[in-house]
């Protein structure tokens, strides 16, 4: 919900701010973040009244963005929504907001509806502030997405309502506030800054949020006046910032003479600040918001508050009506990041460095579906030693194939096997197999992929059977496919061997990798659970690369780069899944690390796996995040089904000494860094398997 914090956090943090001041003011009287008349500063201190809620830094949180605008708020402006625009990356989406003094309060959309209960909003302003009416009303909507509501437009007034709470939500469009006006003659155009006759439009509302600025510095053709009336006299030009404080000084005076403070709240947005300028950042003056994918660290701007912000402060500070400041410029200055920039109303064409992007669909992957209890990221964390792992004895799983069962290959020794995997902001439930066939009861689950995925699988079985071992089961294979029944529990885990996805065929030119083609995904089907893995055969060659030719965008090609194939074959995948999956929950099991070269762990080049007896000591991998993990994100993100993706990358990274290394199929003639040990991590993969199942049930 608060998502639009946008940029993803800018406006989502004004809604959250705007929701804690509702509380205060509707629950005890109190104002929020100022009241700026003479009490600026010290009213815009907040909670408890001991905290600026303005004064602080962006804080990474894989918890954001709280919605989506393509499942969760179907009204976005194409010029916000700039994942539906094309925007590749998404980490500008998961910033939260945090005051330096305090923890600003999670948005609580159904609980300021009720407080706003029988209440008339209206925003007014220019697009900044038809910016921030968006982001709220996708954030009410997001929270009682089965409520009923309108959404109209007549004229410059926008209508958003939900008649079963009685709210209404408007925006009034409204670039200077002040009157801007046809001449009688001649047809020119007038900005009266001492005129306020629109105002009449104004009256009878609960609450005003109000914004102007950005439209005082358009020149040429974007300026929409063709001369100013400032103290009695027509001007074909004046300081601009002079005109702005003269024209807000009328709307203060407006507001002073007509809102009853008894009945009506009234706030102001702030400055909005835009990123067109690399130099106000530390960067190159040629430096805009173009290319800008995290925000500035720390809580300071190198650029300093711009003066248009002074002149907001000075204004309100004289005012004898109270105003609440939404001091948004300093953390909107910090995110950079947050523009459409070339993904937005003008696309490539354009570079839109002042408006704000609105949230995405990562939720549909991410966001809520590895949280336990939606304030925990379930795979940032590091290992700890665990005497009470691990979770079954290999010598009472009769399913493991050779290749991974180390411990009866010869692995002489054990500590790999006492490490538990702990999240930083949680415990992860410790896997109870009778607890997960009781919630899976009745279901079919089908892993699909490489040797990895069938890695997992044999994992799940083992620590399901080991849960229950007098249960009856069956096992069976045939051809490329494997099953494993629990007729007591009516619960079937199936495993379809497929390295690729997509369809590797055989025609006159030899096999064919088609990168645009999923005949095989018709087996998927019928299915109530999917968890997909592909990756690693993208990269073999030689004797050990499967295919003759590649068949991308319907030419036959001999090879190509393998990253570019493996993103176009997930597309094809995610397409699969976007028109076939229905009601069936699907995982994506991530990217599964090797460590074949010691350097991407701080050691030396000739070193690997072999020998390796602990896991590397850190919530932080040297070498960072791989390509291909990047891929599934954004290939992921691109969804319209919902998919939960269990990232288990960095914990696998971190884990350098759990493969069967001269333990595997091949002994001591070959070196196995890329499967993995069982029992060993992918147990772990499981009972992350496990926490979400639960945790969603």
């Amino acid at each position: 919900m608060r998502k639009v914090l946008h940029g993803f956090g800018i406006f989502a943090c004004i809604a959250v701010v705007l929701a804690l001041c509702l509380f205060l003011v509707l629950h005890d009287g109190q104002g929020c973040c100022g009241r700026v008349q003479k009490k600026q500063m010290n009213e815009s201190q907040s909670v408890g009244r001991s905290c600026n809620l303005f004064e602080g830094s962006w804080v990474y949180d894989d918890t954001y963005p709280l919605y989506d605008t393509f499942s969760s708020c179907p009204f976005v402006e194409k010029e916000f929504d700039c994942q539906k625009n094309g925007r590749p990356d998404s980490r500008y989406l998961k910033f939260r907001w945090k005051p330096d003094a305090c923890a600003l309060p999670r948005f609580d959309g159904t609980d300021m509806l009720r407080r706003l209960k029988g209440k008339k909003i209206l925003f007014v302003g220019d697009s900044l502030s038809l910016n921030q009416w968006q982001s709220l009303t996708c954030m009410l909507h997001s929270a009682v997405p089965k409520t009923n509501y309108t959404l109209t437009r007549k004229g410059d007034l926008s209508t958003f309502s939900l008649s079963e709470y009685e709210v209404s939500v408007m925006i009034s469009r409204n670039a200077f506030l002040v009157d801007l006006m046809k001449t009688k003659t001649g047809g020119s155009t007038v900005l009266k800054l001492d005129s306020i006759e629109n105002g009449n439009a104004w009256k009878g509302y609960d609450m005003f949020i109000f914004n102007t600025w950005h439209w005082w510095l358009h020149k040429g053709s974007k300026q929409p006046w063709d001369y100013i009336v400032s103290g009695g006299k027509v001007l074909k030009d004046m300081d601009r910032l002079a005109a702005f404080r003269e024209g807000l000084t009328t709307w203060s005076k407006w507001v002073d003479s007509n809102v009853d403070a008894k009945t009506t709240q009234v706030f102001f947005q702030g400055i909005s600040p835009s990123h067109y300028n690399g130099k106000e950042w530390n960067e190159t003056d040629s430096a805009t918001c173009s290319g800008q994918t995290r925000p500035i660290s720390g809580s300071t701007y190198p650029g300093g508050s711009p003066p248009a912000k002074t002149v907001v402060n000075q204004v309100l500070a004289k005012m004898s009506s109270p105003v609440t400041l939404l001091d948004i410029t300093l953390l909107s200055q910090l995110r950079k990041d947050g523009h459409p920039s070339l993904y937005g109303f003008g696309g490539k064409m354009g570079n839109d460095c002042s408006h704000w992007c609105l949230s995405g669909v990562l939720k549909n992957y991410k966001a809520n579906e590895t949280q336990i209890g939606g304030s925990c990221d379930l795979f940032d964390g590091s290992w700890v030693y665990d005497e009470t792992y691990p979770l079954y004895d290999t010598s009472s799983c009769p399913f493991i194939d050779r290749e991974f069962d180390c411990q009866k290959n010869g692995r002489p020794d054990k500590q790999y096997l006492k490490y538990r995997w702990k999240p930083k902001g949680c415990t992860l439930p410790r896997f109870n197999g009778q607890e997960l066939l009781r919630r899976l009861k009745g279901k079919k689950i089908l892993f699909v992929g490489d040797s990895l995925s069938y890695n997992q699988w044999q994992s799940l079985i083992c620590m399901l059977h080991s849960a229950v071992p007098k249960a009856k089961y069956t096992s069976s294979s045939k051809g490329s496919f494997y099953s494993f029944l629990l007729p007591e529990y009516e619960v079937s885990v199936m495993f379809s061997r497929n390295k690729f996805l997509v369809d590797l065929v055989q025609t006159k030119q030899g096999m064919v990798l088609k990168l645009d083609s999923i005949e095989g995904g018709n087996l998927w089907k019928g299915y109530d659970m999917l968890i997909f893995n592909t990756w690693h055969w993208w990269l073999h060659t030689g004797r050990d690369q499967p295919w003759n030719y590649i068949e991308s965008g319907g030419k036959i090609i001999k090879d190509m780069d393998r990253l570019a194939a493996f993103k176009e074959g997930l597309t094809t995948w995610s397409k699969w899944v976007d028109s076939n999956a229905g009601n069936t929950k699907v995982f994506f099991q991530g990217i599964s690390p090797t460590h074949y070269n010691a350097k991407a762990w701080g050691g030396q080049m000739s070193a690997n796996c072999i020998g390796q007896n602990q896991p590397y000591n850190s919530s932080i991998y040297p070498e960072g995040t791989p390509p291909a993990a990047t891929v599934v994100h954004d290939v992921l993100n691109r969804m319209s089904k919902p998919v939960t993706l269990l990232d288990i990358t960095l914990l696998s990274q971190l884990r350098k000494d759990g493969h069967p290394s001269l333990y595997g199929i091949d002994g001591k003639k070959g070196n196995d860094c890329s499967h993995w040990c069982l029992a060993g991590v992918p147990d772990t993969w499981n009972e992350l398997f496990y926490a979400i199942v639960t945790n969603q049930s």
